[in-house]
């Protein structure tokens, strides 16, 4: 995994000095001053798929699964967004590891993620359209942070805060 921390950091690093992760997408439904998570999922294919529709992200690289390295890495972006998928070979789903628990705050750890968008409203419209379906909000502003927020849902069971003003 450490090869592939440096491997990111050569790749995607010259395309953020170059403008490419952050340039304005006119196709994507927001824009971030730049936020990155990493999921490891079940299904690299199928996770990238839904990152490429439903947030119009763009692959930067994608690594092999080999007998040596069993786990295959792709990372997307676009907008400000960076986000690292991880297929790994006998990794097990949240739901397998710890039966049972279905409120997310119970286990330790990331509960979800999130980012900061530019204008709320085209987010959220843009993501309606894209039949992207709201979890949770969207919220009011809260008095100490002005911002906005709703949660959505992947395809993987992974949450995903947006906040703005």
């Amino acid at each position: 995994m450490k090869r592939y921390a440096s491997l990111l950091l050569m790749l995607v690093l010259p395309l953020q000095v170059r403008g490419q992760i952050t340039d304005t997408n006119s196709k994507t439904p927001f824009t971030t001053k730049g936020a990155f998570f990493a999921l490891s999922v079940a299904d690299l294919d199928a996770s990238a798929k839904w990152y490429l529709e439903k947030l119009d992200l763009g692959v930067v690289f994608r690594t092999p699964k080999t007998e040596s390295v069993r786990s295959s890495v792709m990372v997307l972006a676009g907008s400000g967004l960076l986000v690292e998928l991880i297929e790994t070979e006998h990794s097990s789903p949240l739901s397998k590891a710890a039966p049972g628990i279905k409120d997310r705050t119970l286990i330790q750890g990331i509960t979800k993620t999130g980012l900061i968008v530019d204008n709320f409203d085209r987010t959220l419209a843009a993501l309606r359209e894209r039949n992207v379906p709201i979890l949770m909000g969207p919220y009011p502003a809260h008095d100490s942070t002005g911002l906005r927020n709703f949660i959505i849902e992947d395809n993987a069971g992974n949450l995903i805060q947006f906040f703005g003003k």
